[in-house]
This record gives C-alpha cells, sequence and structure tokens, in this order.
C-alpha cells in the first residue's frame, strides 16, 4: 500500500469512527438502512486494507449515501476522501476545493516524474494554507 493511500485508509477510518459515535448509530435500534451503511462502511475499510474488492466503485458509493441519508454527519467526512474516490463524489466539492486537489495531484506527479520523495500531508498543507 502506498503512502497515499494509508493516509485516505486513516481518513476513512476516522470518518467511520466518528460516524459510529453519533446518531443514529449510537442507537440499540438502528434502522435496516443504517445498520446496512455501517455495515458497508466498515467492510468498505476492510477492503481497502486487504486490497480487494472495488474499493473505488464501494467508496464512491458509500461517500454518496452518506452526503444524502447523513447531512449532518457529512462534516466528519474529510474532504480528501471526496477526492480520493472521485466521480459523484465531487458534486460536493466547490471548484476551488477541486482545483486545489488537482494542484495536489500534480505536484505528486512531478515528484514522482523526478524521482522525489513526496510528502501528502507536508504539501497538502502548503496547498489550503494550513501552515
Amino acid at each position: 500500500m502506498t503512502p497515499y493511500q494509508i493516509h485516505h485508509l486513516n481518513f476513512l477510518k476516522i470518518a467511520y469512527n466518528n460516524f459510529i459515535k453519533n446518531d443514529p448509530f449510537t442507537r440499540e435500534d438502528l434502522t435496516s438502512d443504517d445498520a446496512e451503511f455501517i455495515a458497508s462502511f466498515k467492510t468498505l475499510i476492510e477492503d481497502f486494507e486487504s486490497g480487494t474488492g472495488d474499493v473505488r466503485h464501494d467508496g464512491e458509493d458509500l461517500l454518496v449515501r452518506a452526503f444524502r441519508m447523513y447531512p449532518d454527519l457529512a462534516h466528519l467526512i474529510a474532504r480528501d476522501l471526496l477526492w480520493y474516490f472521485g466521480g459523484s463524489c465531487l458534486h460536493n466539492m466547490p471548484d476551488d476545493e477541486i482545483e486545489k486537489f488537482q494542484r495536489l495531484d500534480e505536484m505528486s506527479f512531478e515528484a514522482e516524474e523526478n524521482g522525489e520523495e513526496f510528502d501528502y500531508l507536508e504539501a497538502r498543507a502548503n496547498v489550503f494554507g494550513l501552515n
């Protein structure tokens, strides 16, 4: 697994852990939709870790469902995951944010072409002005 994938797996685990600590997932009597969603979330993490399944497609589907079914919890999902899974997830991102992630990708590709190490988190902090 690449460092880039590991960063996103960690973002996914953080989102999952935040979701299960919030309503409706703290209820004893989960609806079938809520139970299926959180089970799918856990399966996505397991598939990502093991390199099995169609993680890109399943991740996109899960995040789209998260924004549709749990809009009040959407802030618990790292924006990086929307970019990582792409597709319909990008509808939840403004253009300026998409441009920043595109710039990050370009920086990563340039570093790879030059045989240089690329620190995703450091570059991300610089691009998003978090330093």
